[in-house]
């Protein structure tokens, strides 16, 4: 981690005196370039094995290819303008849940390489904040399930912790929770970052209730916009969105027997002379 801090503070030296405004993840001449549409960039218009070093804004970023056994595998940042807001599994990782940035075209997105630390690197400040989102494949597995990680209920919760850094130490931590009490975040909404005080790093660590063996098995996800954007004045987040409640269909006499059956391309309990749908809910 102290090699690649060191390795950012000297890309970073060349802009000491500058101010840095928001980083927004566009294109630009020499910089960021998403090719096409529905596609991303993982820090190099070439890919190619290790670290590669980027800026947006002259906040500095980081993103590392790693060969999986014969094939790319992008750790770290990844710039993307993908539109979709669903997802079937990792195939499709660099997508938001509300679909596309927060504005403009591009966003990033960041993932944990395990191995290595990654940082956002910049001249010491006071950094506002930035605009967060789930991704549309952590809501994917959180609302099904998937082949390493299970269905989210009321109790379970997906944190992303936001650790600044001065003077190679670590300041505060500062959270922020994209799934909690049964509710989880799918649109872009803004994490306040003035409590961790003048920084120069942020490094990025993910938490969930749903581990085995010491490792998460929710996807360590999430999006990010306008990184150094300031709050708006009043600014009300907005409300997140419900996991679906699983219900037990009351049986208030013995002798009535449930049956299923298909009604207009659906499964429809039939309890006695009412009829209810997957969820318990009576039709």
């Amino acid at each position: 981690m102290k090699k690649i801090f060191f390795v950012l503070c000297m890309f970073l030296s060349v802009n000491m005196f500058a101010k840095l405004p928001v980083a927004d993840f566009e294109n630009e001449t020499g910089g960021i370039n998403v090719a096409k549409a529905d596609t991303c960039w993982q820090g190099a218009d070439e890919p190619s094995l290790g670290l590669h070093l980027w800026e947006s804004a002259t906040y500095m970023f980081a993103s590392f290819t790693v060969d999986y056994g014969g094939y790319y595998g992008y750790t770290g940042f990844t710039v993307t303008n993908e539109t979709a807001n669903t997802s079937t599994g990792w195939s499709q990782a660099y997508r938001s849940a509300s679909g596309g940035a927060f504005e403009g075209s591009n966003f990033a997105v960041w993932n944990d390489p395990f191995t290595t630390d990654t940082m956002i690197a910049f001249l010491p400040q006071v950094v506002p904040g930035f605009y967060i989102n789930n991704t549309a494949y952590a809501v994917n597995s959180m609302l099904n399930g998937d082949s390493f990680a299970k269905k989210f209920g009321k109790d379970d919760f997906f944190v992303l912790h936001c650790i600044g850094w001065l003077n190679g130490e670590v300041v505060d931590t500062v959270d922020f929770y994209l799934a909690k009490d049964g509710a989880y975040v799918n649109q872009w909404t803004y994490f306040d970052l003035t409590s961790l005080g003048n920084i120069e790093a942020v490094k990025f660590a993910m938490e969930s209730s749903d581990n085995s063996y010491g490792y998460m098995n929710t996807p360590a996800y999430f999006a990010m916009d306008n990184f150094g954007a300031a709050k708006p004045e009043g600014y009300v987040a907005p409300a997140m969105a419900e996991f679906p409640v699983e219900q037990d269909i009351e049986n208030t006499n013995a002798d009535v027997k449930a049956v299923k059956m298909i009604r207009n391309g659906q499964v429809v309990i039939i309890r006695g002379e009412k009829a209810f749908n997957v969820l318990g809910a009576e039709l």
